[in-house]
């Protein structure tokens, strides 16, 4: 295997990492939002508060994709650096 052929793999490996970990997440927290939405009445101040529960929901999946792509971007400009040496 060369070594363009790895770093594709391995690319393509922590995107599944990524996926897997965001799928955990936003099923988790729909599963919880599922079992508090059946718990309460429908006029109750947590139904309002709908968007603090999509910033919970959406927000790490994101953080965790950008903090992937500053490390694989860092990871680059240090192999092409020494690249160059």
């Amino acid at each position: 295997m060369n070594k363009t052929a790895a770093i594709a793999e391995a690319r393509q490996s922590m995107i599944r990492v990524w996926l897997t970990l965001s799928a955990i997440w936003v099923a988790f927290w729909l599963i919880i939002a599922a079992a508090v939405l059946t718990a309460i009445e429908p006029h109750n101040p947590l139904v309002i508060q709908f968007s603090l529960f999509l910033l919970i929901l959406t927000a790490p999946p994101f953080v965790l994709f950008a903090v992937g792509a500053a490390a694989r971007f860092a990871f680059e400009t240090l192999a092409l650096r020494n690249r160059r040496r």
